[in-house]
Parts: structure tokens; sequence; C-alpha cells
């Protein structure tokens, strides 16, 4: 494979180890609560909410010839005020994710390491903080390699669970509609699209002499959908199997479908995979800091790593109500700063401009009716 195609699928890999992350294991608990169908039109829809951020975003990156983050190009487009008010958010969400992380990495490992050993939940999920930091401090560069094999690991680990499943799959558990439970599916669903973070990053992979932008922008768009067909092929069978009795993070309640060994080996898989994703957001994070609010390298490790160690420890572990408020928040914010950004850097024609008035509103609307729903329950 010539070097061309290899920044092409390695640029593929980093977005989708970005986009899947923990959020894959609680959709078809969202999809549960809400009804597989409610979970289908948002996964639908917002899909296309994303593809238009991600590809507004990699216009700006591409027209921008200095390197940022994202409130380093807020910044720039927006104002100080922008990065200050958005930034607060975008950071809070970088910990929000971190976090999740943490938690669903640490219940992966302490379902693998328990077979061997006497290990708590929480001490699994230091032991993923430990490698993380180490690995977030020296970079990406590091764990990049293994992004390509865990993406194709997992898309042959969905297929076989979807071909298994649809052996034993009660169809009745996919026709439910449930709009009360709803904002769980939106903000779980949104959460688990969001590769925002990942966009200049997938920008520096491709070499100097390979900056095509349609081949940018093919990897983005690839990158986007491979995701999203996973989610539905993953979501379709475990809801298929348990109906309401779908748990939180997925892999429990599978433990009654098939043998406890495929259970322990596919909890370690994903826990690699959660590791992963921690690394690539972690970095991200830790260049927010290093490129845009011009923090040293050591402090901005330390911010990165120990906050969401910090969380942990004092208790802050509900995974889905996590992942609700950050998807809901990820995207009001992070998606009206580069709607913004957009307008005033190419001045679109208005046809494209209402179309992203109309996706801020959505986002904006969103946000609010999941923190009602919250509010209420």
């Amino acid at each position: 494979m010539d070097n061309n195609k290899k920044e092409f699928f390695r640029a593929i890999a980093i977005l989708m180890s970005t986009i899947i992350g923990a959020g894959i294991f609680g959709l078809p608990y969202a999809a549960a609560q809400s009804g597989f169908l409610v979970a289908f039109i948002f996964l639908f829809l917002l899909l296309g909410v994303m593809l238009l951020l991600h590809l507004f975003y990699v216009t700006i990156v591409e027209k921008t010839n200095k390197e940022y983050q994202l409130t380093g190009y807020i910044n720039r487009y927006l104002g100080g005020s922008a990065k200050k008010i958005i930034g607060f958010f975008i950071i809070i969400t970088f910990y929000g994710s971190l976090l999740v992380y943490m938690i669903i990495g640490g219940d992966f490992l302490h379902i693998f390491l328990s077979q061997f050993v006497n290990i708590s939940q929480t001490e699994c999920s230091i032991i993923l903080f430990l490698i993380g930091s180490v690995a977030i401090y020296f970079g990406l560069k590091i764990v990049s390699s293994w992004d390509l094999i865990i993406n194709l690991m997992l898309i042959v680990i969905v297929i076989i669970l979807f071909f298994w499943a649809t052996q034993n799959i009660d169809f009745d558990n996919v026709k439910t509609i449930s709009w009360n439970g709803s904002a769980i599916s939106y903000g779980a669903i949104l959460y688990s699209l969001l590769g925002i973070a990942a966009i200049p990053e997938v920008r520096r992979v491709f070499s100097k002499d390979n900056q095509n932008k349609n081949k940018y922008k093919k990897a983005v768009i690839i990158g986007t959908i491979i995701p999203a067909i996973i989610y539905l092929i993953f979501i379709f069978a475990v809801v298929g199997l348990a109906g309401k009795e779908t748990t939180p993070d997925a892999i429990h309640v599978l433990g009654k479908y098939v043998s406890g060994d495929i259970i322990v080996w596919g909890s370690l898989f994903g826990f690699l995979m959660i590791l992963s994703s921690f690394l690539s957001l972690g970095l991200a994070l830790k260049q927010t800091y290093i490129y845009d609010f011009k923090v040293s390298k050591i402090k901005a490790w330390g911010l990165t790593c120990f906050v969401p160690l910090i969380l942990l420890l004092i208790g802050v572990s509900d995974f889905i109500t996590i992942i609700e408020i950050m998807g809901a928040m990820i995207g009001a914010f992070e998606g009206t700063a580069i709607i913004l950004m957009y307008n005033k850097l190419m001045k679109p024609k208005k046809g494209i401009k209402a179309v992203g008035g109309m996706v801020i509103l959505v986002l904006l609307l969103g946000f609010a009716y999941t923190l009602i729903s919250l509010i209420q329950h």
C-alpha cells in the first residue's frame, strides 16, 4: 500500500477512534428507553447534522493557515469573549467525555481482570488513567498505529453479533416507541457521533504532498458514516435480544445470551477500544491547552489527565446521565460556534446559511429539552 493510501486510511481510523468511544455501549440502553424506532430516527437525522458540522469545520481548518484547536478558531473568528464562553463549555465536555471513558473502560477491565484477581471497578479505572496519562504525555504517535486494527475488529465483532442475534431476536422489541425516553436517545446518539475534536488531527495526518482537500473531506465523510452504521447494527442486535432489560453498558445483558468466555474476552477488546478513544480525546484537550490557551506542555498534560480522575474519585459516575448531558451540550455549543465561524469565513449563499440556522435551532432546542427532561426526572 502506497503512502497516500496509508495516510487516507489512517485519517479515517483516527476520526473513527474519536467518534466510537464509550458512547456506543450506552446506545442500546438509550434506544430501549425511547424505543428503537425513535432512536433510528434520531440516528438518521443527527448523522446528517454531524456530517454538516464536520464538513464545515474541515473548511474552517483548511482556510486557516495557523494551527489551532476549536477554541483557537473560535477566538480568531468570533472573538475573545466567544472563546471564553464557548471554550468554558468545551473544556467541561472534554472532561465529561474523559470521565465517561474512565468509567466504562474501568467497567470492562474489571470484567476481564476479576476472572483472575480480586480488584474493584474503581481500581480498574485508575489503571486506565495510568496507562492513558503516560501515553498522552508522549503523544498520539505512540498509539495511533492500532486505531485501524481496533476499528476493523469492532466492525467484524458487531457484524458477527448481528448475524448471530438475528436468529434469536424478538422483533416486538424493535417496534416500540416511547417519546418519554427520547431525551436520553437524543443526547446519547449526538454524543456518540461527535468527532469534532479529531478534525485538526485528521488534517495533520496528510503529508504536504498529499494535501488534497477532496481526500481530506472524503476521509471525514467515511469516518463519520461508518460509526453510524455500526451503531445502528449494534443497537438493533442488543435491543432486539434484550428489549427493556438492556443494561446501561450493554455488555452485561449480553452475558445472558452468549457464553461467559466471549463476554470476558469481549470486555478486554472493549477496554482497548475505550483506551484508544481516551488517548485521542486526551491529546486533543492537551493540544487545546497548548495551542489555544498557551499553557506549558507539562501543565496542559496535568490539567488534561487529573481533573477527570478527581471527578471519578469524588463519586461522579452515572454513565448514562453524563453522556446524555454531554451530547446535548457539545452539540449546542460546538455546533453553534462552527456554523457561526463558517458563515463569517465563507459568507455562504442564503440557502446554506438557512440550513445552518435550522441546525443551530435544533441543537439549542435539543439541549433545552434534555435539561428539562433531566429536571423533571
